[in-house]
């Protein structure tokens, strides 16, 4: 396994990368007031389903969890059990880093291009609202979502911890399950240009048969 210094280093480098993107959408992007019927549109896409909101108290928690490591990395992989690969845990530590930043890319790309209609997953200035269809969002519905699937992912392989795993797997089915009460919300309220957009796209893979 890379020793505990080196494993520090790349998280430090991964939450630079983080902080980075939620700096970008909040101060960048300058995120606009919301008029009445915006309020009421972002009501209801909180109206999900317990799972769903259960896993991405879960997923954040798990961000959390894995910066605290930054500071007690070293003392937490003496107590807490390790997936130990062998021989093979130092390639798959360099390839789980490796997803951080590719997921990192990802988000960013996908917050660019929602850019003042950001939240969940929609934002905008008063009176102003959009279905965004362009950039990446051409090619998935979620990319937000399937950016914190790969960089958790990454995560889990980084450190190779047991209880890193549950809680991801916990994460990762909250996050589907939001999905899924997003794109009824948005079908709703979008309604045939959302349900062409969902003809063209995948949710969370790219769509290769598109008729």
């Amino acid at each position: 396994m890379l020793s505990a210094e080196i494993v520090r280093i790349l998280l430090i480098i991964s939450f630079f990368l983080l902080g980075f993107n939620v700096l970008y959408i909040i101060i960048f992007k300058k995120r606009h007031n919301k008029n009445k019927s915006e309020n009421e549109l972002n009501g209801k896409l909180k109206e999900t389903r317990f799972i769903a909101r259960l896993g991405v108290i879960i997923l954040s928690i798990f961000i959390v969890f894995c910066s605290i490591n930054i500071f007690i990395y070293h003392h937490v992989m003496n107590f807490i059990p390790r997936i130990n690969l062998y021989i093979l845990s130092e390639p798959v530590q360099i390839i789980g880093f490796t997803l951080i930043i590719g997921g990192n890319i990802s988000l960013f790309l996908a917050y660019r291009e929602l850019g003042i209609y950001w939240s969940y997953p929609i934002d905008g200035k008063s009176k102003k609202r959009k279905l965004v269809t362009s950039g990446i969002y051409s090619l998935i519905r979620h990319p937000v979502y399937v950016s914190f699937n790969i960089f958790s992912i990454g995560f889990v392989l980084l450190q190779l911890g047991w209880i890193l795993l549950i809680m991801y797997t916990i994460g990762a089915i909250g996050l589907y399950f939001q999905a899924l009460d997003e794109e009824v919300i948005l079908l709703e309220y979008f309604g045939e240009d959302y349900e062409k957009y969902s003809k063209k796209t995948g949710r969370f893979f790219v769509k290769l048969n598109k008729n």
